[in-house]
């Protein structure tokens, strides 16, 4: 490729098939520009997929939830016609809660569970409307994030001066959230999941457990990379992006290579250092990245079970295998289906056996059948990390949601990490990937 060259196999070239490329393959598609998305994966999605029980019933293992309060994504609901796939994710509310107390798990009913941690999470969340009151533009009341930003999980807690079983209890849920220990997790990047929703507790699950798509996550993916006709390769991944003056060049880690005229890197942020860039990345890049953007990893699963006719849920313990888990809904009186999230203390993640004695710990006797499990993490080469998750004092000393959005040369990105708002959800990355397709226009033009 020569610095002058004025033919190129594509006008844009898409590096991931996840929510964030292919809303900027959709949008420079429909422009008349002729785009190819690279996914590196035998399947589209990234940290989103879909699998199926042996019923055939779809199922999610990854992001799964939506919400009308999520406006981007919302929209392409709406644009695709799929207002009508959106349905309740669970058969019914749980009658039954597991959850800490003293050095073990007690059973309580759902009401008793309610009253015990709403008032909980709102007083832990109790800074959200002074510190964020746009949580669009999370720098709008600086100063009031600034203190806030320093603090780590587990210094909110301490300054609640809670009792024992309540600590417990909430070290433990938001553990699962960030997906790493209170010591390390960041009090704002929670924070901001607070003011997003609208700072609700009723809200919050609202918006991360209660309403999906029927079809799976991938009926809207789908439907988004197939308008405008991007061209999409599987099993491609990259190995080398080169930007010169006028031209791009990508080289796949077979050895074909593939021309452009600007490039949009769409895989999570952990996955930018591992890419040979040239020139090379900025260094402010690089420290963001490697300050760390991702919790160090994600896990979801749904497994059938027999021998419970409870309605449940579990927020389990620190250090139990399994976090979260609860009913999705019944095949018959006490076969039942239920989804799960895994805490860091799983030692693999996609092990069913090692998921199904963690499962029966925390329910004896029960039989666990079918396990179908996802996960992503540092060893994963196409996500290096699990969702969005800014450490302690990051959002202010970088605030990549300015500095990281900047293209290098003819080099753009796209991924939640660095959205403004939304960042840990679908949202985020969409609109990631409209800020990228702009940006695209701009150095085309």
């Amino acid at each position: 490729m020569t610095p002058h060259a004025t033919e190129f196999d594509y006008d844009v070239i898409v590096v991931g098939a996840g929510f964030a490329g292919a809303t900027v393959a959709r949008e420079c598609a429909t422009r008349g520009l002729r785009t190819v998305v690279l996914e590196g994966r035998d399947r589209i999605g990234g940290r989103v997929w879909n699998s199926q029980l042996s019923n055939g019933d779809p199922i999610d293992l990854g992001g799964t939830f939506v919400h009308w309060s999520q406006a981007h994504t919302w929209a392409e609901i709406s644009r695709y016609g799929l207002t009508g796939d959106v349905v309740e994710a669970n058969a019914a509310p749980a009658d039954w809660v597991l959850a800490s107390r003293g050095d073990g798990l007690e059973w309580y009913s759902a009401q008793e569970h309610y009253d015990r941690e709403k008032p909980l999470l709102e007083k832990f969340f109790e800074p959200s409307i002074q510190a964020l009151p746009r949580p669009y533009d999370p720098l709008y009341a600086a100063d009031a994030v600034a203190e806030l930003d320093q603090m780590t999980v587990r210094d909110r807690l301490d300054q609640l001066d809670l009792a024992p079983d309540d600590e417990a209890h909430l070290s433990a849920l938001l553990s699962t959230l960030t997906a790493d220990a209170p010591e390390k997790s960041s009090f704002m990047s929670l924070l901001r999941w607070w003011a997003a929703v609208g700072h609700g507790y009723d809200e919050l699950w609202s918006v991360l457990a209660t309403y999906k798509l029927k079809h799976g996550m991938t009926s809207l993916l789908g439907a988004i990379l197939g308008d405008g006709g991007a061209e999409v390769r599987l099993s491609s991944p990259v190995q080398r992006i080169i930007s010169e003056a006028e031209s791009v060049e990508v080289t796949l880690t077979n050895g074909e290579t593939v021309t452009g005229k600007a490039v949009v890197v769409a895989t999570p942020s952990g996955v930018w250092p591992y890419l040979e860039f040239s020139p090379p990345l900025s260094s402010d890049r690089l420290d963001g990245v490697r300050a760390g953007m991702q919790s160090p990893r994600g896990s979801k699963g749904v497994v059938v079970l027999k021998g419970e006719s409870r309605r449940f849920s579990i927020t389990s313990r620190p250090g139990d295998k399994i976090a979260l888990m609860w009913t999705s809904h019944h095949i018959a009186d006490d076969e039942q289906v239920a989804l799960f999230y895994c805490s860091p203390a799983m030692h693999d993640p996609d092990d069913a056996e090692e998921i199904s004695a963690a499962i029966r710990d925390l329910l004896p006797g029960v039989v666990v059948g079918e396990v179908h499990s996802g996960s992503w993490g540092a060893g994963d080469e196409f996500t290096r990390g699990g969702w969005a998750m800014l450490p302690p004092g990051q959002l202010t000393a970088r605030a990549p949601h300015e500095t990281l959005t900047k293209p290098e040369g003819r080099v753009v990105f796209a991924s939640g990490e660095i959205a403004s708002f939304w960042t840990a959800f679908i949202d985020g990355a969409i609109e990631s990937g409209l800020r990228a397709a702009r940006d695209v226009q701009g150095i085309l033009r």
